[in-house]
């Protein structure tokens, strides 16, 4: 008796982990002819599904993708009538009960790129990612990577290290994503010109909001930038970072808030130095017309439309703005500087702002620089400048402090009280 129990139950499970494969494959094959639909009708990009190895326990296949010259246009114009690109995407795709296991690598033999990349002995180079699903709880984990590679030409030389990244979220795509790219360095004979980047990182939150994608919140990381032309200039960046994120003021209007910061940034050429330090920006912009800013997404991704941009600018100016800096200050040559103030943008059109007198009118705020009175002897080649504008009263000596404030009011422009001079 127990024992006919225990087959018994034993064969539920098996049926009921059987059917709940079924069911998954089942759900695997919808969700993805619903993917390629969307994929093909909001970019114009054709996908198409060839599968390999089809029953209860796997889904593999080949996706062919094709961005046709209309797809291209979308990016330039001027690529309408070109060559259609087509690549090719394997896939394994594991089925277990509520649960996907998959497999994604990029055919560097197959398509119109095939002969591309063997011309730069990058056959070997690979794009791919691996992600598990669950139907249970709806959710996606995965990873993603692009293979380091090297261009030789001549003396000339390109090197690009890894990039992962991962990402965590839901089946529709809402989650949280992180990537680091260790950088790429680049090398030019003629000019002598060396290039290395190292090191970006960042992460961003990726949500559906009415029926538009947006980045709720996001921040990258740069450790290093160098330039290097000899006789010529030399730009050196270390410790970069920004931080964006945006918010819903209510159900009509939005704001973003966007900060950076830089450690140390270095300018040289033959004659001149400017070493810039303790770099920082934080600004927000209010109030703007998530209608408007729907539509102007909805465009930017579509074939240049003038009309239907300059609809969306109208839609988003028609509200106005405000334009609140916070913070902009820096240290150049070791002497501080510091610029805060509101822009405020009332409701307009893109014509009306187009046109100089009644844009002017729309545009009003206030702005107030400081200066450090050392700032001329610090970097000489500002010293005629700030000796100008003392001159004639757009700065004044406060303390140890060269100040200014620029004032917009209804067409007209002062600073510290001074009409601006044409």
């Amino acid at each position: 008796m127990k024992k006919t129990v225990a087959l018994a139950v034993g064969a539920a499970v098996v049926a009921g982990g059987l059917g709940a494969c079924w069911y998954t494959g089942q759900t695997f094959d919808r969700m993805l002819a619903e993917e390629i639909a969307k994929v093909t009708q909001e970019t114009g990009i054709e996908l198409s599904w060839m599968p390999t190895s089809e029953n209860l326990f796997t889904r593999d296949g080949v996706l062919k993708v094709v961005v046709t010259p209309e797809a291209l246009a979308t990016l330039d114009p001027q690529l309408a009538g070109s060559e259609p690109i087509e690549m090719q995407l394997n896939f394994d795709n594991r089925i277990l009960p509520l649960y996907i296991k998959s497999n994604l690598l990029f055919d560097t033999a197959k398509g119109t790129l095939a002969p591309v990349f063997t011309a730069l002995g990058m056959q070997q180079w690979q794009l791919g990612a691996e992600s598990a699903s669950s139907l249970w709880t709806m959710s996606n984990s995965s990873r993603f990577w692009i293979g380091d590679f090297k261009v030789k030409e001549g003396l000339n030389e390109l090197s690009v290290l890894p990039l992962n990244g991962t990402y965590s979220g839901d089946l529709e795509g809402n989650g949280h994503m992180t990537f680091q790219w260790q950088g790429m360095t680049f090398h030019e004979a003629q000019s002598k010109m060396d290039m290395v980047l190292a090191d970006l990182k960042g992460s961003a939150d990726v949500a559906e909001i009415q029926g538009l994608w947006l980045s709720p919140r996001s921040d990258a990381t740069l450790s290093a930038f160098t330039l290097s032309m000899p006789e010529s200039v030399k730009i050196s960046l270390q410790g970069l970072t920004t931080a964006t994120q945006i918010a819903g003021d209510d159900a009509q209007t939005l704001s973003s808030n966007y900060q950076m910061q830089v450690a140390t940034l270095n300018l040289e050429n033959e004659s001149d130095s400017l070493a810039l330090t303790e770099g920082k920006l934080d600004l927000d912009l209010k109030g703007l017309d998530l209608e408007g800013y729907q539509a102007l997404q909805a465009v930017s991704g579509q074939r240049v439309d003038e009309a239907a941009i300059e609809q969306a600018l109208d839609k988003l100016l028609q509200r106005g703005a405000t334009l609140q800096l916070t913070d902009l200050s820096a240290k150049l040559n070791g002497e501080p500087v510091t610029v805060q103030g509101e822009a405020k943008l009332a409701s307009t059109s893109l014509q009306q702002l187009m046109e100089s007198e009644a844009g002017m009118h729309a545009l009003s705020g206030q702005l107030q620089a400081r200066l450090s009175d050392k700032l001329g002897k610090a970097v000489p080649q500002l010293a005629p400048m700030l000796a100008q504008f003392t001159g004639v009263g757009y700065l004044k000596a406060d303390k140890a402090n060269l100040t200014a404030e620029l004032r917009l009011d209804k067409g007209m422009m002062t600073i510290n009280g001074l009409p601006l001079q044409q």
